[in-house]
Formats: structure tokens, sequence, C-alpha cells
């Protein structure tokens, strides 16, 4: 008998972004035959996304409440619902309310920054019915078990994984003579410039700079990525570097174009203070780049130890170029490390943690 899994989302399948992603990818490893899942996102849409079989999405539904008749005609539609699926824990209310009119079973992700700080009553309430949570890594499990009262056996990791584009290869001779960077050595940083983001520390990198020049006179920082910020970086990018060529930045990079400019950089940096897990960190180290990353949320779990790269404390500037230095003279990360975030274990876990909540008696489900 087929499971069938309701996934209430933000995004998926036609949005941007890590979240979106992770979706996508987690549904994709479940969907081996006996699983079918329907979505309902707030935001994208599929029309023209050839889906797996076994994979349905909605049309995207604006506003709170027109997306919970959305969801609840969805269950009615979709029934038996075996499993309610709630992408991001700012919606716990909604597929609580969800999974107990369709009698199935509750499983909640957690990703990063929603979990920083402990949501108001009602969503911590609604985790807490959870039959199960996922997180993408041992940090944002940590932080939400110190504000959530959940028995750890129904949390579990479920850390993001690197699509099979992201290898080691040559550079691109043709990417190097559009973009015309120079000799470098290139740092590269990728991301939305977002100012609710200001933790990546695009700043810290920019303020590095003039030490790191005294060193290689050509180096270079490019910036790929784009959001509301990105006018005010590029001010402080001339104000932080006293420079107008320190700095490229290259705006929005389609996914299937990052794999040549990873190859092309010289190494990865990112000092962020917040990051859920930091899939572009894995995604840059399997293209052969070492990483530098910032310490706190969850990069440890995709920065475990220097096979891939460093972590530093976002705020110790003499740090960070110290890092930039000794990691431009070790050359490339170790395959061997990024090969368990691949997307064969990433599915083989994903299906064991779903066998488990099928498994699972239903929690009785009280208020929230």
């Amino acid at each position: 008998m087929k499971t069938r899994i309701l996934a209430l989302v933000g995004d998926c399948y036609g949005a941007p972004g890590g979240i979106a992603r992770y979706n996508q990818d987690l549904f994709e490893a479940l969907a081996d035959g006996d699983v079918d899942t329907l979505i309902v996102p707030r935001l994208g849409d599929s029309n023209g996304v050839s889906l797996p079989a076994g994979i349905r999405q909605l049309p995207p539904v604006f506003g709170r409440l027109a997306f919970l008749i959305a969801s609840l005609r969805a269950a009615w539609r979709h029934r038996p619902v075996d499993i309610v699926f709630c992408g991001h824990v700012y919606m716990a209310p909604l597929a609580w309310i969800v999974a107990r009119v369709a009698h199935a079973r509750l499983w909640v992700q957690a990703h990063g920054a929603e979990t920083w700080v402990g949501r108001r009553n009602i969503v911590r309430r609604a985790i807490e019915t959870a039959d199960m949570v996922t997180t993408v890594s041992r940090g944002t499990r940590h932080i939400l078990m110190s504000w959530a009262d959940l028995a750890p056996d129904r949390v579990r990791v479920l850390p993001d994984t690197v699509r099979d584009i992201f290898v080691p290869g040559p550079p691109s001779t043709a990417l190097a003579a559009r973009l015309q960077l120079g000799p470098g050595p290139l740092l590269l940083t990728v991301g939305r410039l977002s100012a609710s983001e200001r933790y990546k520390g695009h700043e810290l990198v920019f303020a590095a700079l003039p030490a790191l020049r005294a060193r290689f006179p050509t180096i270079v920082h490019v910036v790929a990525g784009t959001g509301d910020d990105r006018e005010r970086l590029e001010r402080r990018a001339v104000e932080l570097t006293g420079s107008a060529d320190c700095v490229r930045f290259l705006g929005f990079v389609p996914e299937d174009d990052l794999p040549d400019l990873y190859r092309l950089a010289d190494l990865y940096v990112m000092p962020s203070s917040q990051e859920g897990f930091g899939i572009v960190y894995l995604e840059a180290a399997a293209c052969g780049l070492k990483v530098v990353g910032g310490a706190g949320g969850g990069s440890g779990d995709a920065i475990p130890d220097e096979r891939i790269g460093v972590l530093v404390d976002p705020e110790d500037k003499t740090a960070l170029i110290e890092a930039v230095v000794r990691l431009l003279r070790q050359g490339k990360a170790e395959q061997a490390a990024v090969d368990p975030y691949r997307r064969p274990h990433f599915a083989a876990t994903a299906r064991l943690l779903l066998a488990r909540l099928r498994a699972s008696p239903r929690r009785i489900r009280g208020e929230p």
C-alpha cells in the first residue's frame, strides 16, 4: 500500500533558494514507487517543470487563510493522508490543524535561522505535537530542543545533500575570458544579498581584503547572488577596501552555471554566523574548493574538518585573514569528505526516517 504524503511548504518546484531545493531533494528521495506526495506551496509555480513519478504540486496559494483552506481541500481530495509534512516551523500550527482533521502523522522540518529564538507559544506547542521533527544539522537540532519540549528520539538530523552536478573539473576558459577577473587568487561567496541575511559575512570579507592584498596584490572577492541589500553592499565594498576593483558582483547565477564558477575560484569564503547548515560550503568543496566558514549555527556539520575547510570566529578579522592565507596554500578539498553528503546517502537516510515514522503509532493530538 502506498504512503500518501501531503506536503505543506513555503516553496518547492519553480522557486529558488536552498529550502526549495531541500524540499525537492527530499520528495525525490522518497519517490521510490510506494510514496505518493502532493505538494501545497506558498510560492513557486511548477508549470513547465517535469516532476518525478509520484510527485504532484498544486499552484501556489497566497495568504494564510487561503493556504489553510487549500490545504484542507487537498487533504480531503488526497485522502487518506498518512503523513502531513510541514516544511517550515512557522507553518506548524496550520499543519497541526490539517494533520488532526486528516488523522495523519505530522512531520515537521526545521532548517536554521527560524529556530534561533523560541517561537510564540502556539508554534512551539504545535511543533511539540509532531510525530517526527527533522533538522538539517546538529546545531539546529540543539537550538530547537532548547526551547521546544521534544523527546530526543523524535528529533532527527537529515543534512542537505550535494547534487550530482557539483563535481571537480577543469576551470572554464570561456567563463574566465567572459568575466576577466585577472590572475587572482579568487575568493568566492555565493548567496542572497538580503538585508535580513547580513549574518552571511560579506562585509567581514571586504574588511579583510586590504590586508590580503598586501600579500596577494591581485586577489579579488567574487560575489554571486542578488537581493535587496546589493546596492548597500556595493557601496560598503568600496568603503572597506578603498578600491573599486577588489570586489566583483556578478548578480544572480543559475544553479547549472555554479559548478563552473566554483571551479574558477581558488577558495570559498563565507564567515556566516547563523547558517542552518550551509549547503554552499559543500557545493564548493564538491567542486574541489577548500572553504572558510563561520563558527555558529550548523556550519560545523558542513565543514567537519580541514579536509573540507575551517571555521573561524566571524568577528575575528585576524583569524579570517590567517585562514584565507593558509587554505590558499593547501590545495583542493578531499572528495572522500564530501561523499557522505551525496544523494545515495541522503536518500537512504530519508527512506529510513520515513519507514520509522510509518511504523510508529500516531500521536494523540490535543490542543497546540
